[in-house]
């Protein structure tokens, strides 16, 4: 049934149209989609996952992992991280006032403008 130039997506398509009609193949749908698109190292590079470089006021710089940890850390919104990142403007009020934002190249460790 499975034919050698089918691709992994191809086949999620077949079983999708496949599990509507008999429940049996329910579960071997629902085990390719979470290996197809919940897998880790798929998750590593979407958007909340780039490192990100904080400059702050003082002068000193801090670099997170990702944007989740940027905002855990500095108890602000993924709306402000993403208002101010990568623009050379700073934050203009509260605790974050007058940091910078910038995003960080995974491989190379440096900042991306």
């Amino acid at each position: 049934m499975l034919t050698a130039k089918e691709t992994e997506l191809e086949r999620l398509e077949r079983l999708a149209y496949l599990k509507d009609e008999d429940n049996r193949y329910y579960d071997e749908w629902e085990k390719l989609k979470d290996k197809l698109f919940n897998d880790e190292d798929t998750r590593k590079y979407t958007a909340r996952y780039i490192p990100i470089l904080v400059q702050f006021r003082s002068g000193e710089s801090q670099t997170y992992e990702s944007k989740a940890a940027a905002c855990e850390a500095l108890k602000t919104s993924f709306r402000t991280l993403r208002e101010h990142l990568d623009n050379d403007k700073p934050v203009k009020n509260g605790k974050l006032k007058g940091c910078y934002f910038y995003s960080v190249d995974k491989h190379s460790g440096k900042e991306s403008r």
